[in-house]
């Protein structure tokens, strides 16, 4: 509705204007907030500048937007009808999707405020002993005398036998002083009066290294490929005994220090010998080369091995008139007696594993045997009976693996 404008509008009709404005107002918002249906109603307005009522008729139509039809809506619909639970006879729905698979994963603990007590303190097992290897697992090589003209030299033999006794037989004659190479597969011998020998014992044959009637007493180097020996040189009653050294083809001959029964350490550069330097008498070693000469004992000691670590030393001194069997570290210290006899105890070797010793006994003057004890001295035992010459000094046995 539009109402038209005089050039001069008093002041009442603009008071009428804004109640009619206010009117529609009420009545459009009614209608949008989906009020009763509307009624049609009279409205006097009465202007002070005319005698005569204006009768106005307002008329409000309710006509919902889309809006507010949407809200309606909303607000009018029915609430939704219950769910009903499903059936207990109903099926679980199939899917291709396997369920997780168990873990043994246990869970943890729950939390606790008891604390937990530290650890028992649980000494450490001490390492298990080294088993003892049965004498048998040994291979010796010894020299055998068969008794009558020491000249002779078909009197001398060598024989190899079980570290017990047993299955002992001969394997070479002449010969005598015999050692085993390191892996045990030739000796190094003496032949009487012919010098130094070495046998091979896959091929069987024997091969002359050094032609001289005075060689004696070799000894393997590690490598086994060299061997260290004494030689007599001179009169026989006023000889002098020079250590040499030679590779098993015979060649390379060299020369050491003076001493005799020399014997090579399985590990190192060392080889031991006995001989005196001026009045003091015993063990002393040096290296292959000549050089590092150092006396070890002097108590008069000698006829000397190794233990197979290099380490220690065994050898034979005289004890009130006796040659007893004596060990000592190789630089001196350690010192101790392991047998106590009346008879010759002598010419002691170690077993490969160093768990034995084995030596020459005349057994307290009975007879002449190979003996064995352990590397303390305990458990003494007589492994075999065997012939020794006069000069029994230069007699010699070997131990290794069978």
């Amino acid at each position: 509705m539009r109402l038209a404008r005089s050039p001069r509008v008093p002041s009442a009709w603009r008071t009428m204007a804004a109640l009619l404005a206010a009117v529609l107002a009420v009545a459009l918002l009614l209608a949008a907030c989906g009020g009763p249906e509307p009624t049609a109603q009279v409205l006097v307005v009465t202007a002070t500048f005319t005698p005569q009522p204006a009768v106005i008729v307002v008329t409000a139509t309710f006509t919902p937007s889309s809006q507010s039809q949407a809200v309606l809506a909303q607000d009018t619909a029915p609430p939704p009808e219950p769910i009903e639970p499903p059936s207990p006879t109903a099926q679980p729905v199939a899917t291709d999707t396997p369920p997780p698979a168990p873990t043994d994963t246990p869970l943890p603990p729950p939390p606790t405020d008891t604390p937990i007590p530290p650890p028992a303190d649980t000494p450490t097992p001490k390492p298990a002993a080294k088993p003892q290897a049965s004498l048998n697992a040994y291979g010796v090589i010894y020299s055998n005398f068969d008794g009558g003209d020491e000249a002779d030299e078909n009197k001398y033999s060598v024989w190899v036998m079980r570290g017990d006794g047993n299955e002992a037989k001969e394997i070479l004659r002449p010969a005598l002083e015999p050692a085993y190479s390191p892996n045990g597969k030739k000796i190094a011998y003496y032949r009487p009066f012919n010098g130094i020998w070495i046998y091979d014992l896959d091929k069987q044959s024997a091969a002359h290294v050094v032609a001289s009637d005075y060689a004696e007493f070799a000894s393997f180097s590690p490598e086994g490929n060299r061997l260290v020996f004494h030689e007599w040189v001179g009169n026989w009653w006023s000889a002098d005994v020079n250590l040499y050294i030679v590779n098993t083809d015979g060649s390379g001959r060299t020369q050491l220090p003076q001493g005799m029964r020399p014997t090579w350490a399985l590990k190192g550069d060392l080889m031991v010998f006995d001989s005196c330097r001026g009045t003091s008498c015993g063990i002393f070693v040096v290296n292959s080369n000549g050089q590092g000469l150092r006396q070890v004992t002097s108590d008069g000691g000698g006829k000397a091995s190794w233990s197979p670590d290099g380490k220690r030393i065994v050898y034979s001194a005289d004890v009130a008139g006796n040659p007893e069997i004596m060990v000592v570290n190789v630089d001196g210290s350690g010192k101790k007696q392991l047998t106590k006899n009346k008879g010759n105890d002598s010419l002691p070797v170690y077993s490969p594993d160093g768990q034995y010793i084995y030596f020459l006994s005349d057994q307290n003057g009975t007879a002449w045997a190979i003996r064995a004890m352990k590397a303390d001295g305990s458990d003494v035992k007589t492994i075999h009976k065997v012939g020794v010459p006069p000069r029994w000094q230069f007699s010699r046995l070997w131990v290794g693996w069978w």
